[in-house]
C-alpha cells in the first residue's frame, strides 16, 4: 500500500522569542515492513544548521539550531511511503519463543532490558490471567490481551498532552491511543515479552484524511523480531500502519522535541493530511 502525508505542526508565540536546538522525529522508518519513496523537511525560520543523526534508539532524526529572535516555528514535512507486509505471521518462531515466559538468550536479554520490565500491580494481574487462560502459548496470549483491551477499553480523543498510568486507564476503563499500548506493554513485560512504544500513523477510514497521529505497540519475539499490535483497533499490524519511531519509552518517540528562550506564551497548532495512493494498473498485452 502506498501512503501520502503531509504533517504541519506550528508554533505561535506572543513575543520574539530565542528557539533553543529541536529534536524532528518525523522522518518515517525503513524496514522489512515499510519502504520510503521520498521525503522532505521544510521548516521556518531557516535554522542556522542541521544534520540527521539517529538517536539513542536507533531513529532516524532531524537536529535542528538556530539564531535571531522569531515570533513564530513551522515544521512540515511532506513523504510517500509503501508498506510492505500483508501477512503479519509470515514468520518462524524460535523454540523459545512458543511458551511464556520467553527464555530469551542470554545476550539478547541484556540488549532487551529496556523493553521488560515488571509494570503496575493490575498489569502483572492481567499478565497472569492471560498466561494461564493461553496456556502459556505466547501467540494466544497476544491475541487474547490485544481482543480484551479492544473490548473492555473505550478510545477517548485526548489532546492534552502525556499519558495516563496503566491503574488510571484500567480503573476508569477509558485512554486515547496512546495509553492503551502502554497498557499493552506493560502486560506483555509482566508476561517476559519485550515491548517497545511506537509512534506513527494509520490510515484509518475510507475517505478520511485529516487525523492525527497514532501509537500502538511492537513485541518482540525471538525468530519473528519486532512485530505491531494495535489495541485500538484490535488488530495486528499490517499494511494499514506506517511507523515514525519505536522505543521502550514513550517520551523517545516524542515527534518534536525542544524549547525556547524569552517571557512569551505559546500556541501549538497541527494538521496531518494523509491518503491513499491507487497503485498502477498495467495493462494486458494485446
Amino acid at each position: 500500500m502506498r501512503i501520502r502525508v503531509e504533517h504541519e505542526t506550528s508554533y505561535r508565540f506572543s513575543g520574539p522569542v530565542f528557539l533553543e536546538p529541536h529534536l524532528i522525529r518525523l522522518k518515517p522508518r525503513q524496514d522489512a515492513g515499510q519502504m520510503l519513496e521520498d521525503f522532505s523537511l521544510k521548516v521556518s525560520p531557516d535554522p542556522a544548521g542541521q544534520c540527521e543523526i539517529l538517536d539513542a534508539c536507533g531513529n532516524a532524526a532531524h537536529w535542528l539550531w538556530f539564531e535571531g529572535m522569531w515570533e513564530e516555528l513551522l515544521i512540515r514535512t511532506e513523504f510517500t511511503a509503501r508498506t510492505l507486509r500483508d501477512n503479519p505471521f509470515d514468520y518462524l518462531l524460535h523454540p523459545c519463543a512458543f511458551t511464556l515466559p520467553l527464555d530469551l538468550p542470554a545476550l539478547e536479554r541484556e540488549a532487551l532490558l529496556p523493553s521488560l520490565g515488571s509494570g503496575s500491580p493490575s498489569t502483572r494481574g492481567l499478565a497472569r490471567k492471560f498466561m494461564a487462560e493461553a496456556g502459556g502459548d505466547s501467540i494466544q496470549f497476544l491475541n487474547r490481551l490485544n481482543a480484551w483491551i479492544y473490548q473492555n477499553i473505550t478510545i477517548i480523543p485526548r489532546l492534552e498532552p502525556g499519558i495516563f498510568t496503566t491503574e488510571t486507564t484500567l480503573l476508569h476503563g477509558r485512554g486515547a491511543c496512546r495509553d492503551v499500548s502502554l497498557v499493552f506493554m506493560e502486560v506483555c513485560r509482566g508476561a517476559g515479552i519485550p515491548a517497545r512504544y511506537v509512534s506513527g500513523y494509520q490510515i484509518g477510514d475510507p475517505g478520511q484524511t485529516e487525523r492525527d497521529l497514532h501509537a500502538y505497540p511492537e513485541v518482540y519475539l525471538p525468530g519473528a523480531g519486532w512485530r505491531g499490535y494495535d489495541p485500538t483497533l484490535g488488530l495486528t499490524v499490517v499494511g494499514g500502519h506506517l511507523a515514525l519511531c519505536a522505543a521502550s519509552e514513550p517520551e523517545l518517540t516524542a515527534p518534536i522535541t525542544g524549547t525556547y528562550r524569552g517571557n512569551a506564551t505559546n500556541e501549538l497548532l497541527h494538521k496531518i493530511h494523509l491518503e491513499t495512493i491507487p497503485e498502477k494498473q498495467t495493462a494486458d498485452p494485446l
